[in-house]
């Protein structure tokens, strides 16, 4: 096993330990994070009023609540757009490979390439997990066309993309082992602007 195989692994067992600890102070009594039964949000359009109430479990550190409301604006000048692309590449590589594998032909929308109608093997892994997009860095993936709230929360996840690089992916993931999908900080923020959008109290 090598050094990084290592190191990950151990990064990994400490994400569960502290999850378990956590949940031994105090066990949340719904891991939905959301109104409706766990089952539902996961299977709705992501995005969507119904799946856009936020709760913080009760053990959620200030830092992390705070990544709950984190929504950056999008870069405006030139340099910046490119420095965002740049910096963001590392995760658009693989999101244009999982595009590609999609079947449908991108469009450029909101400074990114949206892979709308999604099919084959992208499709369904999207459907297999219950989700009704996925942005990957600079690339949105949809199974249908993306309703106004449904492809503001996926520009939330390009904005973390934007400002995190290579390294939203092991964050992100990492958060995701301790609160789960639902309650997840940065699926918080995005629905905070799908709700916006939405209208929705």
């Amino acid at each position: 096993m090598t050094g990084a195989a290592v190191l990950a692994a151990a990064a990994a067992a400490g994400v569960v330990a502290a999850r378990r600890t956590f949940e031994k102070i105090a066990p949340p009594p719904d891991l939905s994070g959301s109104p409706v039964p766990l089952e539902t949000p996961l299977r709705a359009p992501l995005g969507s009023a119904r799946d856009a109430r936020t709760v913080p479990p009760s053990w959620e550190p200030p830092a992390l609540a705070a990544l709950a409301r984190w929504e950056p604006p999008a870069p405006r000048h030139v340099a910046t757009r490119v420095a965002a692309y740049a910096w963001a590449a590392p995760l658009t590589v693989p999101g244009l490979v999982a595009g590609c594998l999609s079947g449908v032909r991108p469009r450029p929308r909101e400074g990114v390439l949206l892979f709308s109608g999604a099919r084959g093997l992208t499709a369904a892994l999207l459907r297999r997990h219950g989700y009704a997009a996925v942005a990957i860095g600079h690339v949105v993936i949809c199974l249908d066309e993306p309703t106004p709230p449904l492809l503001a929360h996926e520009l939330v996840h390009v904005r973390h993309a934007e400002r995190l690089g290579a390294l939203a992916a092991p964050l992100y993931l990492g958060l995701l082992a301790v609160y789960g999908y639902a309650r997840h900080p940065l699926e918080r923020a995005a629905r905070r602007a799908a709700r916006r959008v939405a209208g929705a109290p």
